[in-house]
Order: C-alpha cells, then structure tokens, then sequence
C-alpha cells in the first residue's frame, strides 16, 4: 500500500535469480554459504547453558561435549569403557517364575497386570556408563563483554568451530576427536599475536588425583565404583572398579608465551598467539570377564604413550589425517532434498522482510526447527540425516565399544539410561 495516498500499489514477484542472489547474500553474512551448508552445520548463537546445549564430539572411544563458554569453558570427556560393576552373573533367578505369572495373566485377558508383572523379568538394575572428567579452562573475560558468536558443529569435516570478539581481538577455536591417532584435539588462536591467556585444569566426579608432569602436562588418575553406587569418599569397595587416566599436552606458540604452574593441578598460559590441546584417555578395562582388580593393563602408560606418539606432529597433520579418516566415512553417502535456491513461487513479502535481519544474526538450528512447522525447509531434514550419521560415526568405530542409548556422552554418575 501506497503510504501517501493510500492505494494499492502492485509490484511484481521477485525472479528466480533475484531470490536466489538475495539468498547467496544473506546466508553468505552469517557463516552459511550455500544450501549445503545449511544441511551439514548445526549451528549455536551463542554458548551452552546446559549439557544438552554442548557440542558433541567423539572418535569412538573418546567422546567430548564442547560447551563454547567465552569466560570459562568446560570440555566434558568420556571413554567408552568406564563403566561400574565387575563380571559376574547377571541373570535374574526369579525370572522363570515371573514369566509364568505373565502368561497367565495374558491368557485371562487382563494385559494391564501382565505389562505390570513383566517388569520383573528386567531384574536388578544393570550397571551403569561413567563420566570420564573435564577439560576446565578460566579465560577471565567476562560474559558481557564479547561480540559476535558463533558455535556450530560442521558435519563435513567432524570439527567443532567457536568464534567471539573482544574489543578488536577475534578469537577462534578448532575441535576435533582424532580416530586414527586417538586424542581429542583443541586450538586456540586469535588474529592479534599474544592474545591467548587461559588457566586449564582436569576435574572429574569419580574419584581421582590429578597433577602436573613436565612443563606442559596434566595427568589425572582414578577409577570407577565397583558398585553401581556413586563414590561419595575413598573406600576399598569404591575403588575396586575400572581405573582410568586422562593426560593433557598442551602446545603453544608465539614470541612471548609463557607456562607455568599455579600449585600442582593447574597450568597458566600467557601471551600465546596459539595454544593446541591435546588429551589421550585410557581404562584399565581388559575385557568383559577380566575383573578390575586383575587387570594387568596400566592406562596412565597407554594415554602417555599415545601422546608421545603424535608430540612432534603439528595440528595441521592431525587434523589432515582425521579428516581423511572420517570423510571416507561420511561421504559414503549423500542426501539432497532441495535445490540451492529458492522456486520463484517460494518468495513472498513475508519471507523478504524475515530475510532482512539474517544479515544482522546467526540463525541457529534450534530456531530452525521452531519455524519448521510453519516453513518446511527441505534442509533441516537433510540436517537431521547427517547429523544422526555423524553421531554414530562418532560414538562406535571398529574396535570400540558399541554405540550404547545415549551414544558415548553422558555426565552423569546416575545416567536416566542404562
């Protein structure tokens, strides 16, 4: 409508090219070049306020969760062999007899007692999958003073991407879980040299110790219950489980970098133009019928030993070497359920005004998929494809565990799962 005199003013609908040039525009302005894009990034504005909010990462048997905190930042670990308990004989002795009571109560058509008495057949409670730790690092920037985030999980090459701006500085950093050479793998840089500055220290809900080795390594030291019983203090019985080790490298870079040891459980890292994180984890686990306490196997050995295996490879090899790795995983199949532009009889005003503030925020996937209902964009569900295979890529490789019902991520002691 006219604003001057109140009429109708008709004007015709945008062209094809016209739409899809405004698309390239505006995807292209908050990190989405293409459609392909949008079908293999989920995308975060800003950071975690819950677990369920991080970013998954794994190898198959080392899982992380990336929170993306800018003041402080939490990386939560887990391996895919801790778990409580010892072997031992499972069965349930009254099974039988339960069994019984269910047929009966089926062949009298009463279903709602026989669905009641059929949960006697589970038995005892099973025994449940451990959080492994956490990679904690205390940036000391405050959480209002950064701009521009932005988080996403890129399905294409495994990584888990986190950028901000302080001031003038702009921060990036890089995650990945390295299968072939078994570490997950962190960078931090910046585009101003010196600008680095963290404290980074390993913490876990099991029991555990933790110290510093060397100049530049963190190692903590624990071991799971041997009952499916949280280990509230240091008891014979608490401490019969698996035992596990986590060891952190840290590799910086920059003309007047600094390290150093604040007690014996925390390093300092000032005036790096870089920093890459490197964390190996193993357990003591030796198979389903070797008991914790019988193992022979020495997990601080075994995460040392893979550290100093790849200690003289740069980041770029790592990373060359996992994407090769996982991409002739993944790109074994592809999806396509749109085109990479949007049909002439797509657009409509509506859709041109929404379009205009993509060029001021990040559109991320949860807002995707509240808008779905009303917008059903052949993308999210292409998204959701890549995103469940990426999971189970990540979660279970050839000599791991199996993929478990929450994948190989969980920061519980007492999981809702078992």
């Amino acid at each position: 409508m006219d604003a001057d005199d109140g009429e109708w003013v008709w004007v015709r609908r945008p062209a094809e090219q016209e739409a899809a040039a405004w698309w390239s525009a505006a995807t292209a302005a908050v990190g989405l070049e293409n459609e392909d894009d949008r079908a293999l990034k989920v995308v975060f504005a800003a950071p975690a306020p819950h677990w369920t909010d991080a970013a998954p990462l794994g190898n198959g048997r080392l899982g992380a969760m990336v929170w993306g905190g800018v003041a402080t930042e939490t990386i939560q670990l887990n391996h895919d062999t801790l778990w409580t308990g010892v072997p031992g004989n499972y069965s349930n002795p009254n099974a039988p007899a339960v069994l019984s009571n269910v047929r009966t109560l089926v062949d009298n058509g009463d279903y709602t007692a026989a669905s009641t008495a059929a949960l006697g057949l589970s038995g005892l409670p099973s025994d449940v999958y451990q959080p492994l730790g956490d990679i904690n690092l205390e940036f000391g920037d405050t959480d209002t003073a950064y701009t521009a985030y932005y988080r996403d999980i890129d399905l294409k090459s495994a990584t888990v991407n986190v950028k901000y701006a302080i001031e003038d500085v702009e921060f990036t950093r890089e995650h990945f879980a390295s299968n072939p050479h078994q570490v997950v793998v962190a960078k931090f840089s910046a585009n101003k040299a010196g600008s680095i500055f963290f404290t980074v220290y390993l913490d876990s809900k099991l029991h555990h110790l933790s110290r510093i080795s060397g100049t530049n390594v963190l190692i903590m030291e624990g071991s799971c219950s041997g009952k499916r019983i949280a280990p509230k203090e240091c008891t014979s019985e608490n401490l019969s489980g698996i035992k596990f080790s986590a060891v952190l490298d840290l590799q910086l870079g920059g003309d007047s970098c600094k390290i150093g040891a604040i007690g014996d459980r925390k390093l300092k890292i000032e005036g790096a133009d870089w920093v890459v994180l490197l964390l190996a984890a193993a357990s003591s686990f030796e198979g389903p019928f070797t008991k914790p306490s019988d193992s022979r196997k020495d997990p601080t050995s075994t995460a040392l030993s893979t550290i100093n295996s790849i200690r003289n490879m740069s980041y770029s090899q790592l990373y060359a070497s996992h994407l090769d790795d996982y991409q002739s995983l993944f790109n074994r199949v592809a999806l396509q359920l749109s085109k990479g532009h949007i049909r002439d009889s797509d657009v409509n005003k509506e859709q041109l005004e929404r379009s205009s503030n993509l060029v001021s925020s990040v559109i991320s996937t949860a807002e995707r998929v509240k808008s779905f209902k009303n917008d059903e964009d052949p993308s999210l569900v292409q998204l959701l494809f890549n995103y469940g295979r990426y999971l189970l890529i990540s979660c279970s490789r050839s000599g791991t565990q199996i993929a478990n019902l929450q994948g190989i991520w969980n920061k519980d002691l007492e999981p809702a799962w078992e």
